[in-house]
Parts: structure tokens; C-alpha cells; sequence
């Protein structure tokens, strides 16, 4: 019979009567036993030449190194099973050998039954091996390259294995790691960082079952993460070998998380922000205006009284300095209402150049009543070059990082506390530091910061819109604003804007000096009435008519002819785009003359398509004359 004629025998004997019978009975059993080595020497070297599937070794043969010398070389160079060919079975010897790990023994004289059980029972050992040796390999590799980070302990909790996403999770290398106790490696904490917990690889193997646990690791470069881990006990039908831990970085995840629920609650603040703005806007429109009308009405009256009642014109122009402080205070709640806009259109860019020293300056001065009794304020600013934003917008960043850092401090110890506002140049950037002499920010709160409706003030004390609006009002310049802080160290905001260049593009501005403008019919389509009685004020020079609805616009459309249209967009029943859409369809001519007023800055998003894709001027409420009549000029022309 025979047994495996593809298996390959190399026989190391140094006696050739003994060897040639061996080669004999197994070429009779089917091996091929292509060579006879006589020396140790001898058997590397046909080893080498041709590697054989199986090695029969004599333990004592001649020459410079014996059997069991030659088996250890054997080993370190060839994946092949040996089997020991021996007279002699001491315990000395068979200690040597057991040493070089053989596959089996045969005592001389060898019987052909025995010679063939042993050779087939250490081929059958050693293709076992090879494939768990191989299987072994998978799982390493599979291990090593897995994303998640994997640990393994022993049952005194000493790591024996860890792959390479647990040695950039830990920042230690795996060489380092092994037989560390894994609780001297793992500095874990609660999830929010402030108490220390227990390694889940001791408790695995303490209370022997698998436990799941998100907790915040501290790197040994201080970095927190929060992870997420799977510890489970590792045994064998014969007991527990020790304890393994799965775990991933959930950091990002977790900050992809809050991205979404910011953008979820932005997109509610972003509707609820149009509704009001365009409730707020509206009235503002008509208090901006009529004070408007109010200061030219002023000006004629103290130029009258001027030389017949001097006294009374000095309180005249007391009154319109009045109006001029209504006027701007005015402008600047319709600005603070624009600026909802940062938290529906987040990605929205601010073009045009701003006076970033005058903005500082501004909010300085605003804010200073608030370090009275808390601490010092102390400003460095250099000659600082125009920015990329708007000052207005930037003034308010500036005030609520300096209210901010005044309310952090407590009141009473002026002396010993400080907030510093400085500013650099680092082309292509403006860098402004606002850094306080406070307690601190929670480890836990600091990455929350910005979230809107996020505060640590009492109830009623804040809204938690502030700083989420400061970082919308930046990024929307092309901007960042970042935040650095210890307990008890206070707290550092840094906020970087972009320097102004020559290409950049100025805002458009109004007419700042009164013109002439050419007379002509107009009518205005709004469904506020006090709207109406404002644009009857200002245009009084104008052939005016007014309408609350689109549907009165067509019906006066239909027999009248208007060289203006003033349109507001979110009127009921028929808005404004609907309106003009069906000018279009019936006079195009018409059509182009239309100039949209808009009571927000928060159009649906459908709106803001429509608006970008027709030529119509656009005027924002809440606007006064020069913007009036800036529109006015470009439509009708002036008078000269």
C-alpha cells in the first residue's frame, strides 16, 4: 500500500547499512527518500538543495556538531518535522531532545510498521500546527489592523497583547506596554472628566462577566477622549486565561453629534429668527424713517429760527441731536436682528472692510461700566490695518466677549484681577486675544461653548445665544474664534480675521448727501398700514399711492401706469414674488422697476434663490431716506 507518495523524507545517519534499510522500507512504503546525509554539515546542506517534508535524525552521528546540535539548526532554518533515530533512550539525552521539540522517536533496530506510524502521526502533528500557526496569523493581522483599538491582559492584569490603534489610542508603543499592568496605562475617567474609574479590565476580571462602559480617557499628552469599551473575560474549558478590552475613540463621533443637534436647533432658531425678525424690522422701518423725517423737518426749522429766535433754534438742534442718537440706535437693533441671520445661513460669507480699532474701541467703551468693581481693563493695540467683516457686527463680538470675561470675575478684588484685550499682526491675519483673570471653565463645558442656548449662568441671568451669535458673526467673515482654559487659570478667547485687501468689494452704501430726486408716480404694495403713512411722509414729492395686497396692486396696475413699484415680499394671500411673476408674464418693462422691500434678513431660502436671480434692486428693512432714496435715483434718475 502505498501511503503518500508526494511526502519527501531526508535520512541523517551516519551508519549506511542502517541508513540504505531505511531508505529502502520507505521507498516500499511510498515516501520519496531522495538522500542519505552522514553529518550534520551534510544534512543542512541537502536540506537546503531540497527542502524534505520530514527529517529522520540520528541523535549521536560524527563529525564537529551531534544529532540534537543539528536539529536546533535544522529548526531555525526549515518549517519540517524531525523525528529522532536513537539506540540509546537515557534521560540525559532524551532531555537534550525533548529540548529541540521533536515530532516523534524511533529506537533502532526500527520496525517498518512503527517506522510508518510514527512518520504519518508527526505529518498529521505537523500540518495541524501549520494551519493554526497560520490561523494564528489571520487573527493577528486582523487584530492589528482593526480600527478598533484592542487590548489584552493576563489574570494579573498585565497586558500581553495590544494592536496598533490601542498604541496611538494610549500613545504607547506595544514593546513598552507588555507586562504593564493595564490600569498603569488606562488613565480613565467619568465622561465628564472629573472622577477617576476603575479599569474595566480588572473589574472583568474580578466579577468574571462582559461589561460595556463610555468613559473619558486622558492621554499621556493630556488629550481627553471619550471612548466607548467592551471588556470581556477570555478562558478555556480548563479555566481563565485572562481578560480582553475592545474600545473605540468616540471624540469625533460624539462632536458630529452636537454638529447635528446644533444644526437641528439652528434650523428651528433659523425660522422662529425670520418670523420675529420680520415682525421687528417691520415697525423699526417706520420708527428709522419717520426719524429720519423727522431730522430734515428739524434742520428746515432751525435754520428759520436761526436768526429770529436763536434760543429756540439751539433747542431745536438739541432735538435733532436727539433724533440723530434715536436714528442710530435704531440702526443698531436692526443690525442685532441681522444678525440671526448667522444662525439660518451659518455658511453665509460678510464681504467689505471694517475699522477693527473703532469696533475694540467701541466695545470698550460700552463695557466699561461693567469692570468697575470687578477688575482692571487693560487694552494693547497697535496701528491695526481694515478686516474683512462689518464693524457694526464686529463691535458686538467684541462687547460680549469683554461682558463675558468682566461677569466672570466676581466683585471686590479689583486690584488682583485683570482682563487684557490685545491684538497682532500676522499677515494675512488680525489675531485679538480677550484673556481674564477668572476661575475657569469646566473642562466638561469648554467644548460646548459655542452651542446656542448653552450657559452656566442662573436661570433668567442668560440666554446662551451669546457666543454661539459671536462665533456665527466671525466664521461668517471668513474668520475663527477659539477658546483656551484651566481651572483657576481663567479663560483665553481668540478670535482671527482676515486683513482687508484692495480686491476686497466695499458695501454698497447709501446716498450720504441729499440730491434732487426727479418726481415721478409711485406705488407702494405693503399690508402695514403705518408703512403707508411713513412713505407718504418721505415721498411727499412723489405722485404716491399705496396698497395693502398684491391683488390691490394688479387691480391698480390694470388702469394706471407707475414708473416705481415699492413691493414688500411676505405679504398674505399673494407675496411679492408672486406679484412680480405675474408683472413679468404681462409687462416685463413693468417688472424691472420693481424694487423688493424685505422686513428680514431671514428670507425662506426659495426666496434668497428668487431674489439672486433677477436684476431688481432689493431694500431692507428697516431703512431710511438715504437708502429711499438711493433706490429712488437708480430707478427714476435724478433731477439734473
Amino acid at each position: 500500500m502505498i501511503t503518500n507518495p508526494t511526502r519527501s523524507v531526508l535520512i541523517v545517519e551516519d551508519e549506511r547499512i542502517i541508513a540504505a534499510d531505511l531508505q529502502q522500507s520507505l521507498i516500499g512504503m511510498g515516501y520519496d527518500a531522495f538522500a542519505i546525509a552522514c553529518s550534520g554539515d551534510e544534512a543542512i546542506k541537502r536540506a537546503t538543495e531540497r527542502c524534505p517534508d520530514i527529517i529522520l535524525l540520528d541523535i549521536r552521528i560524527k563529525g564537529p556538531r551531534d544529532g540534537i546540535e543539528t536539529a536546533v539548526l535544522l529548526r531555525e532554518r526549515f518549517d519540517v518535522p524531525l523525528i529522532y533515530l536513537t539506540a540509546h533512550a537515557d534521560d540525559t539525552t532524551i532531555a537534550r531532545a525533548k529540548a529541540t521539540e521533536p515530532y516523534g522517536y524511533l529506537l533502532k533496530p526500527v520496525k517498518p510498521a512503527e517506522l510508518r506510524s510514527v512518520i504519518e502521526v508527526a505529518m498529521h502533528r505537523h500540518d495541524v500546527e501549520r494551519r493554526l500557526r497560520q490561523r494564528e496569523r489571520w487573527f493577528a493581522t486582523t487584530l492589528r489592523s482593526m480600527a478598533d483599538a484592542v487590548i489584552t491582559v493576563d489574570l494579573a492584569g498585565n497586558i500581553t497583547f495590544m494592536n496598533s490603534a490601542a498604541e496611538r489610542l494610549t500613545e504607547t508603543a506595544a514593546a513598552q506596554a507588555l507586562g504593564r499592568p493595564a490600569r498603569d496605562l488606562l488613565s480613565l475617567f467619568d465622561p465628564g472628566g472629573s472622577s477617576p474609574v476603575e479599569s474595566p479590565l480588572d473589574r472583568a476580571l474580578r466579577d468574571n462577566r462582559t461589561a460595556s462602559l463610555d468613559t473619558t480617557m486622558i492621554t499621556r499628552s493630556n488629550v481627553r477622549r471619550l471612548i466607548h469599551d467592551s471588556t470581556s473575560p477570555v478562558g478555556d474549558d480548563r479555566g481563565r486565561l485572562g481578560a480582553v478590552m475592545v474600545f473605540r475613540d468616540l471624540t469625533d463621533q460624539q462632536h458630529m453629534q452636537r454638529q447635528l443637534e446644533i444644526a437641528d436647533r439652528l434650523a428651528s432658531l433659523g425660522t422662529m429668527a425670520a418670523g420675529v425678525a420680520h415682525e421687528i424690522n417691520n415697525p423699526l422701518a417706520v420708527v428709522i424713517a419717520n426719524s429720519d423725517y423727522i431730522r430734515s423737518e428739524l434742520d428746515e426749522i432751525s435754520t428759520a429760527l436761526d436768526a429770529a429766535a436763536p434760543e429756540l433754534a439751539e433747542r431745536v438742534r438739541d432735538l435733532a441731536q436727539i433724533q440723530s442718537e434715536i436714528s442710530r440706535a435704531g440702526t443698531r437693533i436692526g443690525k442685532i436682528v441681522g444678525d440671526l441671520r448667522t444662525f439660518s445661513r451659518p455658511g453665509e460669507q460678510t464681504s467689505g472692510q471694517a475699522d477693527l480699532a473703532s469696533a475694540i474701541h467701541w466695545a470698550i467703551r460700552t463695557t466699561s461700566h461693567e469692570f468697575r468693581h470687578r477688575a482692571r481693563l487693560v487694552h494693547d493695540l497697535p496701528a491695526l490695518p481694515p478686516v474683512v467683516g462689518d464693524e457694526t457686527r464686529l463691535g458686538q463680538v467684541f462687547v460680549n466677549l469683554l461682558q463675558n470675561a468682566a461677569q466672570a470675575i466676581p466683585p471686590g478684588k479689583v486690584n488682583e484681577n485683570q482682563v487684557t484685550i490685545q491684538a497682532r499682526v500676522e499677515r494675512p491675519h488680525i489675531i485679538i486675544e480677550v484673556r481674564d483673570t477668572g476661575p475657569g471653565i469646566l473642562p466638561g463645558n469648554l467644548q460646548r461653548i459655542f452651542e446656542p442656548f448653552f450657559t452656566t449662568k442662573e436661570v433668567g441671568e442668560g440666554t446662551g445665544l451669546g457666543l454661539s451669535v459671536c462665533h456665527g458673526i466671525v466664521t461668517s467673515m471668513g474668520g475663527d474664534i477659539e477658546v483656551e482654559s484651566a481651572i483657576g487659570k481663567g479663560a483665553l478667547f481668540r478670535v482671527t480675521l482676515r486683513i482687508a485687501s484692495w480686491a476686497t468689494v466695499p458695501p454698497t452704501r447709501p446716498l450720504t448727501t441729499p440730491i434732487a430726486v426727479r418726481p415721478g408716480r409711485i406705488l407702494v404694495v405693503d399690508h402695514d398700514e403705518m408703512v403707508h403713512r411713513t412713505m407718504s411722509r418721505l415721498l411727499r414729492d412723489h405722485d404716491l399711492v399705496c396698497t395693502g395686497s398684491g391683488h390691490g396692486a394688479l387691480a391698480l396696475l390694470a388702469g394706471e401706469r407707475f414708473d416705481l413699484i415699492l413691493c414688500d415680499l411676505m405679504m398674505p394671500v399673494m407675496t411679492g414674488v408672486e406679484l412680480y411673476e405675474h408683472l413679468r408674464a404681462q409687462d416685463p418693462e413693468l417688472a424691472r422697476r420693481v424694487v423688493f422691500m424685505t422686513g428680514s434678513a431671514l428670507v425662506p431660502g426659495k426666496v434668497e434663490d428668487f431674489l439672486r436671480s433677477v436684476p431688481n434692486l432689493r431694500l431692507e428693512k428697516p431703512f431710511g431716506m438715504p437708502e429711499l432714496q438711493s433706490v429712488i435715483v437708480q430707478v427714476l434718475g435724478n433731477a439734473g
